[in-house]
């Protein structure tokens, strides 16, 4: 049916519906409707509107119902009204119509609705008021049949609901809430969240009960069938079930599912050895079963139970395992005999091309990094076979194959038709016509020596061919039996070697190229000592003129005795600023490593001298460290991040202690901001502030731990909001008045010029999201002040917890500061591009600017990272009606106004007039009719379609008349539909026609 059966009065609906209180009417109608091929509304749908009706309507029934007629509930609960209680049991009789299949009741209902039903099953059994999970304790041996069911299914449950909790993260359609409504079948996620974590709480209770039912040998377990359960009349004074109509079930259907509910729930834990005991006995259990005879209570099925015991290890008789199943095991297994498995896949073609794919990139990179050992061949076998699977699925083939063929010569010919030769006998006509067409295309493309030749002596690949392509062939082949004279084909000559003389200058030139090209430490090592006993006239750290260091470490090297020391000092120093110039860290690092442990062998014999120069060195190590950092971050691929966090506080705590050698600016600068982007707030803000590279720092620092313990909730101090005022201030671009005070006032110029010089350097180097968040957010609370107009906002995260004016606003350079903010948003998007605050700034900014276009496409990708590429509703809480307007506006500027039109639909309450205005301008569209068809497709709103049929009859349109006509006939088909029908068709409109601005905009 097109109506919605348990929400009457929402549209008319025919003689034969049944509304949701007929079913307490007439209780003969409930099994009549279930027992339909296909009941609408469904089972569970009915369970979720009589769990649900009774908190949305409120109770107005006075009688109340009890066990006994002059007593209360044990527990001393609320007595149930006759209403409540019949609907309970019409749930009940529901999910006994379903067997109490937990496959289907947790799949369909939300949780809190399967939390309810089993307390209303406990209610209904036990005579007892309870809240899961906080049960009483029951005597399983002593309980009634009706209450051992109910224990049973409880335990189950419990374990279940957190093992699918765990295994299907994604939310069931069911779950979308639309703000401004309220659905019965709406779950908050905190809620589902609170359940779960109680849950998990008293899971030792429910595997200990389980197991004890396991152990116990007399139970005769029995089901709640529907007749169990009785309805209520209007004139019932107590409940009473028909505990009689309960029929048993087979002990071992029983055990087999809690044994395999066990086992799914310590797979998941991870205890395998309590998994594989569980696993194996239902494997038992299971097998004993007469597969004729239908199962009453266990709903295991085998292909999942077979897949538990390959996971548990456990064997399987009988069983043969698939092509996927022998690859993973033969992975497993050091790769044994795993080309006869590729060759078989080659034929029946089962395992999926990714597993493939992974399999080769795997071989591959454990033989680069040595990992294992396998057969030499080993790499380029597989390759070959992944090639012939990818030209038989004629998919498109991206692996760099046939150079890895070319490469290996004859080997790689005979392994590439060795792979062939396997399948050319078993595949069809099509495929073999595939097979040809690509061995022409390697003929004639691929330059491998001897190729042509080897299909044409071969009969069954040649006839593969007819005789225009085997002609083709022969002409491939022929430069191969080209004759060559010998004369080229051989490097001797007939003409006499004759020996030189090679003159020392020649042989101190070759030298020092030698050691200006060279970045190995052993042949640099040997070049010195090579040159040491050359004649010389100058050190051999000037042999090139662009080896220069530091002046701090360049005055410490040239302080040492002239000699080998000096220069290979000097000179290792020097090639390690070359490695770092071509982002060559390792290689910096080494050069480094070497030099300081050269220096360590003459600390004792060298003095103080040689000791400051250890401490020069480990300080540029750590230097190119920090560089190697910022430059592949994210740090994941750094090793010892918190070795590097150590070393560079002991480098700043070298600036306090006087005694001691100091590290020059840039290393200290650097380590701040390594300190800074590792999230070392607490140590960068108990710094002394004496010096300006670190005052920065800590002031930032000093905010973003506000933002981690408050919350965003409170103001921050001003630190960094002055000094990023003192860095875009007058004092920046304007010279200082002489006057009598004239010193001081330079001093301040200064001091601005350094903190702004600081900022500037810091700002290019920052990573981490947090402190990026803190500065961008700065930025553009400071240039919204100075722009001073509420139309041009740009909107950020933490904006109302900055100073909300500056005092001579207009003395501000606001360039300076929007330049500076387009920089910190394009790096920091380049490290973090799925952050949707900062893309929706962006296009704030793109948009305040005047690139509408570039607006557009920010936006959008905005849209599509929190909108998971348009598959899910997108939050109001990250894009709100004001991104939506400003899209509105960038398609006016850009002439679309069409689109313009349809994006009005978006804001929370339409914007006839703007949406009418847009439609109205659209005069000569820049659209083709294809994408006007596309978009007059993606309009839901009725009004907007009845205002552009009256448009296009005024103006004559026949065409896009028709085309609003046919869009609002498809939607007036839809009317009856429910709500949540005509939101999710919304939504697949609002999808599409974002994906269509997406490809104008975006890619």
């Amino acid at each position: 049916m097109d109506v919605d059966l348990l929400r009457p009065g929402t549209v008319p609906i025919s003689p034969d519906t049944i509304l949701w209180f007929e079913f307490l009417l007439d209780p003969s109608l409930l099994q009549k409707h279930l027992s339909k091929p296909f009941p609408d509304p469904s089972p569970t749908d009915l369970i979720i509107k009589f769990v649900t009706i009774n908190s949305d309507q409120k109770e107005t029934e006075p009688k109340a119902i009890d066990a006994e007629p002059s007593d209360t509930k044990s527990n001393g609960t609320t007595k149930w009204s006759h209403r409540n209680l019949a609907l309970k049991i019409l749930s009940l009789k529901v999910a006994a119509c379903l067997n109490w299949d937990l496959d289907i009741l947790e799949k369909k209902l939300p949780l809190p609705i399967q939390v309810t039903l089993l307390q209303d099953l406990f209610y209904i059994t036990a005579d007892i008021l309870v809240e899961i999970p906080m049960l009483p304790e029951f005597l399983i041996e002593t309980a009634s049949d009706q209450l051992l069911f109910t224990l049973i299914l409880y335990y189950r449950w419990h374990l279940r609901a957190i093992t699918y909790r765990a295994l299907c993260t994604k939310q069931p359609k069911q779950q979308f809430h639309i703000p401004g409504t309220q659905e019965s079948t709406y779950v908050p996620p905190g809620i589902v969240d609170d359940i779960i974590r109680k849950l998990e709480a008293h899971v030792p209770s429910s595997i200990s009960a389980l197991n004890s039912i396991l152990q116990m040998t007399n139970i005769k377990p029995k089901i709640l069938s529907f007749e169990t359960f009785q309805m209520l009349t209007e004139d019932s004074i107590e409940i009473k079930q028909n505990w009689e109509n309960m029929y048993l079930v087979n002990i071992d259907e029983l055990k087999c599912q809690i044994h395999y509910d066990l086992g799914m729930f310590h797979l998941l834990r991870e205890e395998y050895q309590e998994a594989k005991c569980h696993v194996k006995q239902a494997k038992e259990l299971y097998s004993n079963f007469d597969s004729t005879e239908k199962l009453v209570y266990c709903r295991v099925q085998k292909e999942f139970l077979n897949g538990c015991c390959l996971a548990c290890e456990v064997p399987l008789e009988e069983v043969t395992p698939s092509l996927t199943q022998r690859l993973q095991a033969s992975i497993k297994d050091q790769y044994t005999n795993i080309l006869q498995i590729l060759q078989a896949d080659n034929v029946f073609r089962e395992i999926p091309q990714v597993y493939r794919d992974n399999l080769e990139l795997d071989v591959q990179g454990g033989l680069v990094n040595r990992k294992f050992v396998v057969a030499r061949d080993l790499l380029l076998q597989i390759q070959c076979l992944n090639l012939v699977r990818k030209i038989l699925d004629d998919s498109i083939i991206l692996g760099d194959y046939i150079t890895e063929i070319r490469a290996a010569g004859t080997k790689g010919l005979d392994t590439f038709f060795w792979a062939l030769d396997n399948v050319l006998e078993k595949v069809t006509t099509t495929e073999k016509e595939r097979i040809g067409h690509y061995l022409l295309y390697l003929a004639n493309t691929a330059n491998i020596e001897g190729f042509a030749s080897r299909v044409l002596n071969s009969p069954s690949f040649s006839s593969l061919f007819n005789e225009t392509e085997l002609t083709i062939l022969r002409d491939a082949a022929a430069p191969d039996e080209m004759d060559l004279p010998d004369l080229l084909l051989h490097n001797d000559w007939g003409i006499p070697y004759v020996p030189y003389i090679q003159s020392e200058r020649i042989e101190v030139f070759e030298l020092k190229q030698k050691l200006i090209g060279s970045h190995d430490c052993h042949v640099i090592r040997e070049t010195l000592i090579h040159l040491e006993g050359k004649h010389r006239t100058k050190p051999l750290w000037q042999i090139n003129s662009c080896w220069e260091l530091p002046i701090p470490l360049q005055s410490v090297v040239l302080s040492l005795p002239r000699g080998f020391l000096q220069d290979y000092s000097y000179i290792l120093l020097a090639k390690s600023r070359e490695s770092v110039s071509v982002k060559n860290f390792c290689g910096a690092v080494k050069l480094l490593k070497v030099l300081d442990s050269e220096l360590q062998e003459h600390v004792k014999s060298g003095g103080p001298l040689i000791f400051k120069l250890c401490k020069l060195v480990s300080w540029e190590c750590l230097l190119v460290e920090i560089w190697k950092c910022i430059h592949t971050w994210p740090a994941t691929n750094v090793c010892d991040l918190q070795s590097m966090i150590g070393r560079s506080k002991q480098c700043l705590g070298a600036l306090q202690a006087s005694d001691q050698l100091i590290p020059r600016q840039e290393i200290v600068e650097y380590c701040t901001v390594f300190l800074l982007n590792m999230a070392e707030w607490e140590y960068l803000t108990s710094m002394e502030k004496r010096w300006s590279y670190t005052e920065f720092a800590a002031a930032i620092s000093n905010v973003c731990q506000d933002i981690v313990k408050f919350k965003g909730t409170r103001k921050f101090p001003r630190e960094a909001w002055d000094m990023v005022l003192a860095a875009f201030g007058p004092s920046r671009d304007q010279p200082q008045k002489r006057s009598s005070s004239s010193s001081n006032s330079g001093s301040s110029g200064t001091a601005s010029r350094d903190i702004a010089a600081n900022i500037a350097i810091t700002l290019t180097r920052l990573r981490e999201p947090m402190v990026l968040t803190v500065v961008i957010s700065l930025l553009a609370r400071l240039r919204n002040i100075l722009r001073d107009e509420s139309s041009l906002e740009l909107h950020a995260q933490y904006l109302s917890l900055w100073p909300a004016g500056v005092p001579n606003a207009n003395s501000y350079n606001i360039r300076y500061v929007g330049e500076l903010l387009f920089q910190l948003l394009t790096q920091a998007l380049k490290y973090y591009p799925c952050n949707v605050a900062w893309l929706r700034l962006m296009g704030d900014l793109n948009f305040v600017l005047g690139y509408y276009e570039s607006a557009m496409k920010y936006y959008l990708e905005a849209i599509m990272v929190a909108s998971d590429l348009f598959s899910q509703p997108t939050p109001r809480a990250q894009i709100d009606d004001l991104v939506y307007r400003r899209m509105i506006k960038c398609c006016a500027h850009l002439q679309c106004y069409t689109q313009a039109a349809v994006l009005c639909q978006f804001l929370e309450e339409v914007d006839y007039s703007l949406a009418f205005k847009m439609a109205a301008s659209d005069q000569k569209s820049c659209a083709t009719a294809d994408a006007m068809d596309a978009y007059y497709h993606c309009i839901w709103d009725t009004t907007i379609l009845e205002y552009l049929i009256h448009l296009h009859t005024k103006r004559g349109e026949h065409h896009r008349k028709q085309l609003a006509i046919k869009v609002i006939g498809l939607l007036e088909l839809n009317s009856n539909n429910n709500e949540e029908i005509q939101r999710e068709a919304a939504n697949i409109r609002k999808a599409k026609f974002l994906r269509a601005l997406a490809k104008q905009y975006v890619y």
